[in-house]
């Protein structure tokens, strides 16, 4: 008796599990937030009106970084956006009715934004940050809409994703979805400036600065409990943009607003990902709403604005090291290498090289991103402000790992005050390293 009703229970666990798991997939658990305002079609003259609002708010979302190829028209996708589990392709947004958004409907485009979701019912990838666009506001889905509807419609056919991506797993973000898509509202705090409010708006929707800058759990989903704390892309360390770990690096309202709108500040210039955002997206965006990002991450949790700490000064084994010491060894490297660009005393040379001196990447206490830097080295970068740095060649070939290791430990002590060393295990580590 005991034994068949255990088997009873048992079999009752594993069909509600079953009917559970049936009513996750099939999207029983998803909820439309869409606003009922978009029920209704904008007429010719309210979507020309938009346009320069939306125009304003594409720019924030970086929506063309990411879905405009290098070399491509504009909002044509193609993009690929490397995951564990393979690459997916930014996909076609510009208003041709074949390959890209021509045929969406206003509805259509805000549960897009607002839930993940495309016409057909079809589950989007997170690779689309419809997790920080849910907090965007009804009018400025709308305005975004209308600017979209606005630009050149490009026949572009879309790529085919590869991986796991080839096979029909869209129902399966459902699952995700229950697990890592809050229903997250847009940041307000009367207590706080208006820029503050507006910065908390940007950062926290549209602009999906957490995106990069924040962990991921195993699923690949953010942990907003760590929000903008530093992340991981492609093996290479995001840093933390919290406004302790910003002002620790030397930034305070103005050089942060020099670094979003130009791409330079004296904590160094933007590059790899960074340079796409500061290149096609903070420099094309009004001044007032730039201000208003680097009001936001510099305030504190009490309210006030964070003061900037003075460049970390040189560690003592940095500047008298042992002969035959790594650290020996890497300012040798350096002087040898690196000097004739960014100076002896890491002053660097305007529009040719950034200073090391000061530089906000030396003071990270994780050394991938320099370690990348020096290994695959950085293209010729143009910023808007008409200032540009010159190419810096790859050292992966001409230098040995421990070589490697040695230098990146002795920069990080003389400008970065940072004394744990570098090991050539940790260079050769890099999935970017090339041999």
């Amino acid at each position: 008796m005991k034994n068949r009703t255990l088997r009873n229970t048992v079999v009752f666990i594993i069909a509600l599990g079953v009917v559970v798991a049936l009513a996750v997939l099939l999207g029983t658990f998803r909820s439309s937030s869409v606003a009922s305002q978009a029920d209704q079609p904008l007429s010719p003259e309210q979507m020309q009106a938009l346009i320069p609002r939306g125009r304003e708010l594409a720019l924030a979302g970086d929506c063309f970084g990411c879905h405009s190829q290098a070399q491509g028209p504009m909002g044509a996708g193609g993009l690929s956006i490397p995951t564990p589990f393979g690459t997916i392709f930014s996909t076609n947004i510009t208003p041709d009715k074949q390959y890209g958004i021509g045929n969406y409907t206003r509805a259509d485009y805000h549960r897009v934004m607002r839930d993940g979701i495309a016409p057909g019912n079809r589950n989007l990838y997170p690779a689309m940050p419809f997790v920080f666009s849910h907090i965007t506001t009804p009018d400025d889905i709308d305005a975004l809409y209308a600017y979209n509807m606005s630009i050149p419609a490009m026949p572009v056919p879309n790529k085919a994703n590869t991986g796991v991506f080839v096979l029909p797993v869209r129902p399966f973000m459902n699952f995700w979805t229950l697990l890592n898509f809050p229903d997250r509202k847009a940041p307000h705090n009367e207590q706080r400036s208006a820029a503050w409010n507006r910065g908390a708006y940007l950062v926290e929707g549209l602009a999906h600065c957490g995106s990069c800058h924040s962990p991921r759990n195993f699923m690949m989903g953010l942990e907003f409990s760590r929000a903008l704390q530093g992340g991981e892309i492609d093996g290479v360390a995001v840093p933390n943009i919290t406004a302790p770990s910003l002002a620790k690096r030397g930034y305070d309202v103005p050089s942060l607003s020099a670094y979003l709108a130009t791409g330079v500040s004296p904590q160094g210039t933007s590059f790899d990902a960074m340079y796409t955002v500061t290149h096609f997206s903070t420099s094309a965006m009004n001044a007032e709403d730039v201000n208003a990002i680097a009001v936001y991450l510099l305030t504190d949790a009490s309210g006030k604005l964070t003061t900037p700490s003075a460049p970390p000064a040189p560690l003592p084994q940095a500047v008298s090291p042992e002969s035959g010491t790594p650290l020996a060894t890497g300012r040798l490297a350096y002087m040898a290498s690196c000097a004739g660009c960014h100076g002896l005393n890491g002053e660097g040379i305007p529009n040719v090289s950034p200073a090391m001196k000061g530089n906000a990447a030396l003071a990270m206490e994780n050394p991938q991103t320099l370690i990348k830097v020096i290994l695959n080295g950085v293209p010729t970068q143009i910023f808007k402000n008409g200032q540009r740095m010159y190419a810096m060649p790859p050292f992966a070939h001409r230098m040995s790992d421990a070589e490697v290791a040695d230098i990146v430990s002795w920069i990080r002590a003389e400008w970065g005050g940072q004394g744990t060393p570098v090991t050539a295990s940790q260079v050769s580590a890099q999935e970017t390293a090339v041999k």
